[in-house]
């Protein structure tokens, strides 16, 4: 059988009317002068990056810059495409903004294979400046990172030097206030400047109290008898006493020149009997009453000062202690002319009365208008500047770890500054062929016609 022949015809349409190379094709002027004056000078070639990037390898070297058909639009794309008002006269480059405006926007006819070309040219070239871009933003971000990590440090260190010197401020301060240092108490004593010229009374508090503190109240007992009895005071005598007993370094007030009996055998005495074991066997409070009577009865010697250490006043017998004191000012005689009647130098040793009006108001009373009182917180506040100035100590150790490591950083803060700069006239460059590149697409995608010749 024969069968029949189909001829088939294509489905396809007819192909599009190859463009004329030749063809008048607008531009505006100044894009096709950059991109020739480009060609001329790169020939199409970027110089390849060798380790830090420099200025010369902007994807348009610098010496390329100050060439007129560059030199303006170089500028105007390196302000952000801002004309400062006193530049106002600036030739402005073409955009894409102003293209279709003839006043703003100066275009020429240039054959359409010559255009395509500058567009192939400007578009390698735009290519290749984004990727340099790219690696010039990457070089500045790397030392960025490790500045922020200096940076970062050196506040770390300012903020450790500031704690440290505040707590050494507060050192100082709480020295000060609390005269810890002072040299009336370093080599004075807290007992008083003064001393009578005869008959003297060192009346020590003993108990399981005032156990704490044996050692500051020796202290102040040596310094008040070498600095005070020794250069003043003719005959006294040394007491403890507790809630069992009252003892005394001699029967009687002593003469301090005495040969065997003198200031060398009551520091010796003192050492022996007060301590802490002999203060931890009597409970407190002391008995103040039986102390007083002892030292203040008809047909005894009267103490023309007493100096006290003690604790704190003996709780529930205040009144009475202050009524006896009373008493006891009002029924005795003054011990020679011009004599105060029963003075006392009082030194409290406990810190917990610090601030407490009803301490302060006994221990004047007891002291009486000729007397004194202090309260001896050294031991406490030794403990105090100590934990202090280790704090100080462990701020001192942190800042020198944080200097040895802020040592082995560079400071990139100018490099970093440079690689900014190099990174801005970059973009720069990049946005100025971004926009020859968009031009010449514009113009070949444009269909109008150019405008016919005045006649």
């Amino acid at each position: 059988p024969t069968w029949p022949v189909h001829r088939c015809r294509s489905v396809m349409g007819p192909k599009s009317k190859k463009k004329d190379p030749n063809a008048p094709t607008l531009l505006p002027e100044d894009t096709y002068l950059r991109a020739k004056k480009l060609i001329e000078l790169t020939k199409g070639q970027m110089k390849q990056p060798k380790g830090e990037l420099t200025q010369e390898e902007w994807c348009i070297p610098p010496g390329f810059h100050s060439t007129p058909e560059l030199k303006e639009t170089i500028k105007f794309w390196q302000k952000c495409a801002i004309v400062q008002h006193t530049e106002r006269g600036m030739k402005v480059p073409s955009r894409m903004k102003t293209v279709e405006d003839p006043s703003k926007c100066a275009k020429k006819t240039y054959p359409r294979k010559e255009v395509q070309d500058l567009f192939k040219f400007i578009k390698t070239m735009n290519k290749q400046a984004t990727k340099r871009t790219g690696q010039f933003l990457k070089q500045l971000e790397k030392k960025e990172g490790k500045e922020t990590k200096r940076e970062t440090l050196l506040k770390q260190v300012k903020d450790v030097d500031e704690l440290m010197n505040e707590e050494l401020r507060n050192a100082r301060k709480f020295v000060e206030r609390q005269e810890l240092f002072e040299k009336k108490y370093m080599i004075g004593s807290k007992l008083g400047e003064q001393g009578p010229k005869k008959n003297a009374l060192i009346l020590i508090e003993q108990s399981d109290i005032q156990m704490a503190w044996v050692d500051e109240t020796k202290d102040e007992i040596v310094k008040f008898i070498n600095g005070v009895i020794e250069p003043e005071t003719e005959t006294f005598n040394l007491a403890l006493f507790s809630s069992s007993a009252v003892t005394t370094w001699c029967p009687q007030f002593q003469n301090k020149a005495d040969p065997k009996k003198g200031l060398a055998d009551s520091i010796k005495w003192l050492n022996k009997n007060f301590t802490a074991k002999s203060c931890a066997a009597q409970a407190w409070p002391p008995d103040w009453t039986a102390a007083l009577h002892k030292f203040i009865a008809e047909g005894v010697a009267l103490p023309w000062r007493i100096y006290l250490c003690c604790s704190r006043s003996p709780e529930g017998k205040s009144e009475e202690i202050l009524e006896l004191m009373a008493s006891l000012r009002n029924s005795t005689d003054s011990p020679a002319k011009g004599e105060p009647v029963l003075p006392i130098n009082i030194v409290a040793f406990d810190p917990s009365i610090v601030g407490n009006e009803d301490e302060k108001a006994f221990f004047t009373e007891v002291g009486g208008p000729q007397g004194s009182f202090l309260i001896d917180t050294s031991a406490e506040d030794l403990v105090a500047l100590d934990k202090m100035l280790k704090a100080v100590q462990v701020k001192r150790k942190q800042l020198d770890k944080l200097n040895k490591k802020l040592d082995k950083m560079e400071d990139l803060s100018e490099r970093v500054a440079e690689d900014r700069a190099l990174l801005q006239m970059q973009i720069a460059l990049n946005n100025m062929l971004s926009n020859d590149l968009e031009l010449c697409d514009w113009a070949l995608k444009n269909e109008a016609e150019p405008p016919p010749p005045d006649i």
